[in-house]
């Protein structure tokens, strides 16, 4: 059978497991989430962080001038510069895929700023009406975003790298919405934008030219999320449901009470399987059937969607929530026989310089069939860290005894073959 330990820090849920390890310890020092405005880039790429002018806050030894950092996805700072730019309250802030940092502020004004904190020539504006009425939300995907204003007009800019921001239809709104989804251009049928907009008992969708109105008696609804692949909408409802509809809004998929009317602080996909949702102390996530995986936290954290899971950054530390792959699951899974997790118990052996433990794990793995497709299922985990193992683990055999394949290339080829 296979190690228990790498197992035992697993989490079951419904069918799927699902781990959580620390990356890193954050190296800033004393940081306080909840005091400043925080920007993760995607793929593990660097922090922006300033102080939050909409909160009253403490100042411990640090200037009273606001300033602009930039660290690593480890907490090291990488530069940092005074924030003085005018324009009003920054509404929002985000990373773009080339990592340029996007800074809006309430007067429609929009600053770039590279990962070295110095500001980009190519600062544009949202247009006059932007600046008339006030920037008040922005929506950030990877090359574009959203902005509403006060007078709940909906502006959007489709490409950073070639800024033209237009005007969308008007959704004709008395009072603000109570969430915002973005549907990217690559999503949408017509290749063009879509907003989502959570108003009462429905849900308008508006585009450049258009609103339509969907999901008739399903909310009201607080948070919503957009499912990686675009197809489905993860929503949080008055009454404390989590549903997860598609975005034609044709059918319920999924409907979990949360038990709590109170609406989570963050809502994320973590892949295709499972929802999380963020209370102050707690984060659930739910996935289709089953029940959920609670865990708890004593400091704030910030979910980072990504395209196979989610890193969730605190004070303290950088963690990486993800499925935990097939491969990994058949080596490592409690109790587990497939011929994978044989093949690595008598790697343990080998290590024991237990050579008759060896060829007790190889020959029963021939006994059960074990294809080239087992063996690349060891090699998908030698990739993920352990080629020590595989390095040693198979050896290929010589008239007059064994011979170590050196080298990465080498013994990945051996594996598959």
């Amino acid at each position: 059978m296979a190690s228990v330990s790498v197992a035992a820090e697993w989490q079951l849920l419904y069918n799927r497991y699902y781990r959580k390890p620390e990356i890193y310890s954050m190296q800033w020092g004393r940081m306080d989430l909840t005091r400043n405005r925080v920007a993760c880039a995607p793929f593990g790429g660097p922090i922006a962080v300033i102080r939050d002018d909409s909160k009253i806050v403490q100042l411990f030894s640090e200037s009273a001038r606001r300033k602009l950092h930039i660290f690593n996805s480890a907490g090291v700072l990488l530069a940092s510069c005074v924030w003085d730019r005018s324009g009003g309250r920054l509404v929002g802030m985000s990373w773009t895929e080339d990592h340029v940092l996007i800074c809006v502020v309430q007067d429609g004004t929009v600053y770039l700023y590279d990962v070295h904190a110095e500001l980009c020539a190519s600062q544009f504006s949202m247009g006059k009406e932007c600046f008339e009425q006030n920037v008040v939300e922005c929506v950030f995907w990877g090359n574009g975003m959203i902005c509403l204003t006060e007078g709940n007009q909906i502006f959007c800019v489709s490409d950073f790298k070639n800024p033209q921001p237009c005007k969308l239809a008007d959704p004709a709104l008395e009072d603000y919405p109570l969430c915002v989804a973005v549907i990217e251009p690559q999503y949408t049928m017509h290749g063009n934008v879509e907003v989502l907009l959570g108003v009462g008992d429905h849900v308008l969708a508006v585009e450049e030219d258009d609103v339509q109105q969907l999901g008739i008696g399903v909310g009201p609804l607080q948070k919503m999320a957009l499912s990686p692949n675009g197809k489905y909408l993860a929503a949080f409802t008055h009454d404390g449901r989590l549903l997860v509809i598609p975005t034609d809004f044709s059918t319920i998929i999924s409907d979990y009470s949360c038990e709590s009317a109170l609406p989570p602080e963050q809502i994320a996909w973590c892949g295709m399987d499972s929802v999380l949702l963020y209370w102050e102390d707690m984060l659930l996530m739910v996935g289709p059937n089953g029940d959920p995986v609670h865990y708890l936290y004593d400091e704030p954290i910030i979910l980072i969607p990504e395209c196979d899971g989610v890193r969730i950054l605190s004070n303290s530390s950088m963690e990486f929530l993800q499925r935990v792959p097939d491969s990994s699951v058949s080596i490592f899974q409690i109790g587990s026989t497939r011929p994978a997790a044989l093949l690595y118990d008598a790697l343990d052996h080998f290590d024991k310089h237990s050579a008759k433990g060896v060829d007790v794990g190889i020959g029963s793995t021939k006994e059960e069939g074990c294809k080239p497709r087992e063996n690349r299922v060891l090699y998908g985990a030698a990739v993920e860290g352990r080629w020590r193992e595989a390095t040693r683990g198979f050896a290929g055999r010589k008239r007059g005894g064994m011979r170590l394949v050196m080298g990465r290339k080498r013994c990945g080829r051996r594996l598959v073959c």
